[in-house]
């Protein structure tokens, strides 16, 4: 297996498991829920409360999904750390000059940058991962050719 392939599952994987603890949290307060209260049978004011605490579980159940769906979009690709070092580039005045306005994003750690459009021409546009070699040791020497210098 390629390690493109494994940096995809692992990514993936990480998302599954926040979801699938998503999902867990939001079973528990429900298992909580029919627990402690039990359905009531009738149509009354205690079934209308029952039914709004269930609604208040599902919608944290859907932010907790929203969350973790949120967060995967600013981690690296590769090592899963959060991306860092938010760079506002192009510009809304000069948008032929010096290209359409984005966010980018970088990983510390040299995998790559995430590039986040703050235009949309034509509906939500995807943001576009890229990735790098090692660059830190383009930029602080990989000690081959400081050693060559002395």
């Amino acid at each position: 297996m390629s390690s493109s392939v494994k940096q995809g599952v692992r990514y993936w994987g990480f998302l599954f498991l926040k979801c699938l603890l998503a999902g867990g949290i939001t079973i528990g307060l429900l298992a909580l829920q029919s627990a402690f209260w039990p359905a009531p049978h009738g149509y009354d004011t205690t079934y209308m409360v029952y039914l709004f605490v269930f609604s208040l579980i599902a919608l944290i159940g859907i932010g907790l999904f929203y969350l973790a769906i949120l967060d995967q979009r600013y981690r690296c690709r590769v090592c899963l750390r959060r991306l860092r070092m938010p760079v506002l580039t192009g510009s809304w005045s000069k948008m032929l000059l010096f290209g359409r306005p984005q966010t980018q994003y970088i990983c510390l750690y040299g995998h790559g940058k995430l590039d986040i459009p703050e235009l949309h021409f034509t509906g939500v546009e995807e943001t576009a991962w890229t990735e790098h070699g090692d660059y830190w040791s383009e930029l602080c020497g990989t000690g081959e050719e400081s050693g060559k210098r002395k």
